[in-house]
């Protein structure tokens, strides 16, 4: 077996995935990809029971017209090898106690259908969709100062002073500041589920970047999700690199004081079944926390790990539940068309945020989020729909030592209990979905945990909370790490998502390869 590499990139996520395929064609690199899971592509990853077939993370992603960076970006990643489909519009419905709110993916229709339903805070709407984009510039600016070295720290204090003081308070903060009608901010704060914090407690930056992400509609790849990564490992084997599943790295190898290789255990229920694999760089896409108090060995110094373990106590770890479901018949028959629901049944965020840690007891969700994969996909040969809520990971810690599917009948029976919840409570709103379901499958945050180590069963890993984006206390968030030979990608390093993961890859690039730039692979022939 030929353990020696080029590059290891230890996790298949969109961020690794990124970094791996343009080592690969424009580094030139042999790139070896180890994934934890039996099935690489991590929140991009899909999976099927009988007919049935369902995406993980993927329920849509924006700005991916034909002409944007984004879907230049990601045929670059790609080969050009995943298409997309533009949903229909309206791509979304803000479900409310008293209204429904349809959004379609044009910012001028946007702009005056809110404006319609709340025209006595027409300017301050007008300066909000402003304020959202000098937001999403300030943040643009500041991706892009993880990649520059250490010597321009004087361009990087200015650049990053330009806007940070809006793009760095906390979301309620702003809405408080410019809005005065309850129902208005709701409305406006409907999506802060794709980034998981509520207005207290999300900055602001991360809410601009969901919203102008999404002004223009959204997308979903023909053919499923799982076509990003199978589209990477082509273009890795193509040049000699590879993935390679069921492959748990337990710890990045220092020697000297760089990093050269990982150890990694192959077998999950074999402790003894380890392998060493070598390269001079080690790119980690499975998050700070796991990448800096799991993987490197405790006996390595590093400034910022306390700091790391006490930005982890001190802020929320967002994880969820998530129900998939399998149809007997067409969706559309009941009027759906593959619109994703944020179903709320408060117009306190912050309540709906709270309530995660008791609806399960108490039998009260107050949100959800729906979304119909087999819709989206043209290529769909079964229905399908998923049903997603936050949740509170100590509710299912009891059993996080059990075995993947050998959880015990108490475990199973609180998952079946949850699922009639949620299929009840998506019921009570859109009457009639529950009649339509056939099959139906519970994953918790023990489940997130078990498949991809990180902490807590977190989603959406370092909370997007105003001190990640402060660079001084947020240390551990850079892409060149204080290793030699070991870097940091993916979310971590951007944001939430799978257009944040990318981005965290191209920050990680600009530290691998000599004079990269993200405007240099455009002028690659072919």
């Amino acid at each position: 077996m030929n353990n020696e590499f080029d590059a290891i990139v230890i996790g298949s996520g969109m961020g690794g995935l990124t970094v791996a395929s343009i080592l690969a064609t424009v580094g030139k690199k042999k790139v070896l990809v180890l994934e934890r899971h039996f099935r690489a592509g991590g929140f991009t990853h899909e999976f099927t029971r009988k007919k049935y077939h369902w995406d993980v993370g993927v329920h849509y992603i924006g700005d991916l017209s034909d002409t944007s960076m984004l879907r230049r970006l990601f045929d670059v990643i790609t080969g050009g090898q995943v298409k997309w489909q533009k949903m229909e519009e309206p791509f979304e419905m803000f479900v409310y106690p008293d209204f429904s709110f349809p959004v379609y993916g044009d910012p001028e229709r946007f702009t005056n259908d809110v404006i319609r339903m709340f025209p006595a805070e027409e300017a301050a709407i007008r300066r909000y969709l402003e304020d959202v984009k000098k937001a999403s510039a300030w943040f643009g600016r500041h991706v892009t100062m993880k990649s520059l070295p250490p010597f321009l720290d004087g361009l990087t204090h200015l650049l990053g002073s330009l806007g940070q003081a809006s793009a760095l308070m906390t979301t309620g903060q702003y809405m408080d500041i410019n809005f005065k009608d309850e129902k208005l901010k709701a409305l406006l704060l409907s999506q802060w589920g794709d980034y998981g914090l509520p207005p207290a407690e999300s900055t602001f930056v991360i809410h601009s970047l969901i919203v102008t992400h999404y002004m223009n509609g959204g997308y979903y790849p023909i053919g499923g999700a799982g076509k990003i990564c199978d589209s990477v490992e082509a273009i890795l084997n193509a040049h000699g690199g590879e993935i390679r599943v069921s492959h748990e790295v337990t710890e990045v190898i220092i020697e000297e004081g760089a990093a050269v290789g990982v150890r990694v255990k192959k077998h999950p229920e074999r402790p003894d079944s380890m392998v060493e694999f070598r390269a001079p760089v080690v790119i980690s896409d499975a998050g700070a926390w796991t990448t800096f108090m799991r993987l490197v060995p405790a006996s390595v110094p590093l400034a910022f790990r306390s700091d790391l373990e006490t930005f982890y106590q001190d802020q929320p770890v967002t994880t969820n539940v998530t129900l998939y479901l399998g149809l007997k018949e067409d969706p559309r028959k009941l009027g759906f068309h593959g619109e994703n629901y944020w179903i709320y049944s408060t117009y306190d965020h912050d309540k709906n945020f709270g309530n995660r840690s008791s609806w399960v007891e108490n039998s009260n969700p107050t949100g959800a989020y729906l979304s119909f994969p087999s819709l989206k996909n043209p290529e769909s040969k079964s229905h399908t729909a998923e049903i997603i809520a936050f949740a509170d990971y100590a509710t299912f810690e009891p059993w996080k030592d059990g075995n993947w599917k050998k959880r015990g009948a108490e475990y199973a029976d609180l998952k079946e209990r949850i699922a009639q919840l949620l299929i009840g409570y998506i019921d009570q709103h859109l009457p009639g979905f529950k009649d339509n379901i056939e099959f139906h499958e519970l994953s918790t945050p023990i489940t997130n945990e078990h498949f991809t180590g990180h902490p807590r069963g977190s989603i959406y890993g370092l909370a997007c909370v105003p001190d990640r984006f402060r660079g001084s206390k947020a240390a551990f968030s850079r892409a060149n790490t204080p290793i030699p030979g070991l870097f940091l990608t993916g979310a971590d390093v951007s944001s939430p998502g799978v257009a944040g993961a990318m981005m965290g890859g191209f920050a990680t690039l600009a530290h691998l390869i000599e004079r990269f730039s993200i405007l240099s692979l455009f002028r690659r022939p072919g």
